[in-house]
C-alpha cells in the first residue's frame, strides 16, 4: 500500500487575506465617503432647495 499526503502549505490552496483586505479597505473608502457628503446630505433634510424638490416630483410622477 502507498501512502500519500498533501502539505497543508500548498500553492494551489489561495489565502482569504487579501479578499479580506479587499473588503475592509471598500468599507473604509465608502465610510470616507459618506463622511465627505454627510454635511451635504443634512442640509438638504433640513432646507431643500426648490430645484431639488420638482427634481424629486418630475421623478415620482416617471414611476
Amino acid at each position: 500500500m502507498v501512502k500519500t499526503s498533501t502539505s497543508l502549505n500548498s500553492v494551489n490552496f489561495s489565502s482569504p487575506a487579501p479578499a479580506e483586505k479587499a473588503v475592509e479597505q471598500a468599507k473604509i473608502q465608502d465610510e470616507m465617503f459618506y463622511d465627505s457628503i454627510k454635511p451635504q446630505l443634512d442640509q438638504l433634510i433640513k432646507d431643500p432647495s426648490d430645484e431639488t424638490i420638482e427634481k424629486i416630483l418630475a421623478y415620482a410622477k416617471k414611476k
